[in-house]
């Protein structure tokens, strides 16, 4: 019997070893739980307080954002009106400035106009239009010497009856004649 006790009373004392096993394993479990559970209620308040200010840093920054985007919109604004005003100044000035020129130009062109003029010369029953001399010398410079007509600068017109000739020079280099 008594080793029937003894087995029991080793039966008794695994089993009790076991349950304090188990019971250590379950205490170690609700520990490691607990530290968890303490863990994420730390983090979680943690994020609530990084939370808080971080939210207020993001409001902060967008005011000022706001405020940099109208001292922004005021300078350009500014700076566009500013343009807009020189330009029409210096429109007004240019308008000014080809006004007096037009002027300068309309005295020019009033001086310019002469009065229409006509020679023509007479002899042995002739009568000859310097003006048609004076085209003809023009004309043989664009066709007989090849040059522009934006060229002629100066022409100078003899007619001597005698020869019945009338000679020109043209920009002081090139000579001719016409025969009258």
């Amino acid at each position: 019997m008594r080793n029937v006790q003894k087995k029991s009373s080793a039966s008794k004392a695994v089993k009790a070893a076991e349950s304090k096993t188990a019971a250590e394993k379950t205490v170690k479990a609700s520990e490691s739980q607990t530290a968890e559970v303490k863990e994420a209620a730390v983090e979680k308040t943690a994020a609530k307080v990084v939370e808080k200010p971080a939210l207020a840093k993001a409001e902060k920054a967008a005011e000022n954002v706001k405020k940099a985007a109208e001292e922004t919109k005021t300078a350009v604004a500014s700076a566009v009106k500013k343009a807009a005003e020189e330009t029409k100044a210096a429109a007004e000035t240019a308008v000014k400035k080809a006004e007096k020129k037009t002027a300068a130009v309309k005295k020019a062109a009033e001086k310019a106009s002469a009065p229409e003029e006509s020679v023509s010369v007479q002899y042995a029953g002739k009568d000859i239009l310097v003006s048609d001399l004076m085209g003809q010398a023009k004309k043989d410079w664009t066709e007989k010497f090849g040059r522009k007509a934006a060229e002629l600068k100066k022409v100078s017109l003899y007619v001597n009856t005698d020869d019945n000739t009338a000679y020109y020079v043209l920009n002081d280099d090139v000579k001719g004649q016409i025969a009258l």
